[in-house]
């Protein structure tokens, strides 16, 4: 009979990362906001714990995990905080990504300096996944790699590149020219200052403002051999792409849950014509509503994670992950729209964190 309940070690990592949510993350996160990016104090806190070094200890990292436990995780740095989780999420992405479509020399090269006991708190990966034609989709990926000699020429787009900026490992996500569909996908690491690609910081944004982001653009950027992560359209590369629409979606349901929890509590202490308005049908069935549509989507994740652990096949575990991230984002945009209307005028205040929670969800697609 299949079974979602955590074992013993996933829930003591997932109250793990509740505390740290709760008591770091939530506290930070106006900080962050206004300064753009997370404090390295709590950097360095958060590193302390291994929950940004899940690769193997050979390289000084704290160990593996699985897709399952990852999206615990992701869920409850989402409900401390969005864009505290994607500064941390994004940046973890680019060496998991070495871990799951790299050799051992790739491995051998990258991950020491992020898993520095002293410094690996500095480091900063980057993801470039979405592009400024599409989603978070396998299928807008568009930007190509053409075989020139030994090695390969990249050209496209990408947007809303957490830490692309700052990051010292850069892996892109491309397509090999003439290819369709899973087989041609690409994980590349991006040389330092290869010639040929355009970084703009993004400025004004909607939400997300604690993770910084960078569009990128390519024309013609030479890319050596040596830099391709596996093969194109290799189970590590679709993994690693798998892995990162699965941690959106897990930040998305944590933040789906904040906002019920914050609802819910606001609708209980709020008095109106003599009782609490959460006692009005009104209200009562918005927050039920959040609930019940929580319950589901989280279900629809846990079984796309529990298909990735279990090594399904690329096509399924794709279309699995693919609809589990397309409802979590819906359900988390609909879900703090709806708390702030529970809230009513108070919702739109920053004495509130619902406005932002608002922002964040809006710019998680």
């Amino acid at each position: 009979m299949l079974t979602f309940s955590p074992t013993e070690e996933q829930e003591e990592i997932r109250q793990l990362a509740h505390s740290i949510a709760t008591e770091q993350l939530r506290t930070a996160a106006r900080s962050a906001e206004k300064a753009g990016d997370i404090s390295p104090s709590l950097m360095q806190t958060i590193a302390q714990t291994g929950l940004t070094t899940p690769f193997s200890e050979t390289y000084g990292g704290s160990g593996s995990l699985d897709a399952v436990t990852h999206v615990l995780i992701a869920e409850e740095l989402g409900y401390g905080d969005a864009g505290l989780a994607m500064n941390i999420l994004g940046s973890m992405l680019a060496p998991l990504t070495v871990a799951l479509a790299g050799d051992e020399s790739q491995q051998q090269r990258y991950f020491p300096a992020f898993a520095d006991e002293q410094q690996g708190y500095q480091q900063r990966g980057s993801f470039a996944f979405a592009e400024r034609t599409g989603g978070y989709s396998l299928e807008d990926i568009h930007a190509t790699l053409r075989r020139k000699g030994d090695g390969y020429v990249l050209n496209g787009t990408k947007r809303d590149v957490i830490h692309g900026a700052q990051a010292s490992l850069r892996v892109v996500l491309c397509r090999l020219e003439g290819t369709t569909g899973l087989d041609g996908l690409c994980a590349i690491v991006l040389p330092d200052n290869a010639e040929g690609v355009q970084v703009s910081e993004n400025g004004q944004i909607l939400g997300l403002l604690a993770a910084p982001s960078a569009s990128f653009t390519f024309e013609n950027v030479a890319i050596p051999a040596s830099a391709m992560l596996g093969t194109p359209g290799c189970e590590g590369v679709v993994c690693a792409a798998s892995l990162a629409m699965l941690l959106r979606a897990g930040v998305a349901c944590g933040m789906t849950r904040a906002a019920l929890d914050y609802a819910r509590d606001y609708a209980k202490d709020r008095i109106a014509f003599g009782r609490p308005i959460a006692s009005y049908q009104g209200i009562a069935f918005i927050v039920a509503e959040m609930a019940m549509k929580l319950d589901g989507v989280r279900l629809l994740l846990w079984n796309a994670a529990t298909l990735w652990d279990r090594g399904t096949d690329s096509h399924t575990l794709v279309r699995e992950v693919e609809a589990a991230q397309y409802q979590a984002l819906k359900l988390a945009k609909s879900a703090t729209i709806d708390a702030i209307q529970v809230l009513g005028g108070a919702g739109y205040l920053q004495d509130h964190p619902v406005e932002m929670w608002a922002r964040d969800a809006a710019a998680m697609d």
